[in-house]
């Protein structure tokens, strides 16, 4: 796995792969993922670094969380929405923050629950 972070334009960018390109999938504004001919994951693409990445719908969650952690980049997840029963959405929030000088199994946690 090889990053390339341009800080400049506050994005980087996360080879899987030595496939060639196919086709590319944005998940959202901020987060893009490449994918080969096969349909596998080549490279990630995530902008607005700077203010931490949604980790939640990436391939190969766990490895990138590992490496944007030892980039000092801050990670959350932010799960799915769901409808209740009265019509009203939750949205989960689940946070690790770290820094790159934490030792490993001490980050802090937060979890919080919002409803919208």
């Amino acid at each position: 796995m090889k990053l390339r972070h341009d800080q400049q334009a506050d994005a980087i960018y996360i080879d899987l792969s030595s496939k060639p390109y196919a086709y590319g999938k944005d998940l959202d504004d901020e987060r893009r993922i490449d994918y080969a001919s096969d349909n596998s994951p080549i490279g990630v693409e995530l902008l607005c670094v700077s203010k931490g990445v949604n980790v939640a719908d990436l391939p190969r969650v766990g490895e990138i969380a590992e490496v944007l952690q030892a980039e000092g980049i801050k990670i959350y997840a932010m799960e799915q929405y769901v409808e209740t029963s009265h019509g009203y959405s939750n949205a989960v929030f689940s946070v690790n923050i770290a820094s790159p000088t934490q030792a490993a199994g001490h980050t802090a946690r937060l979890r919080e629950e919002v409803t919208v």
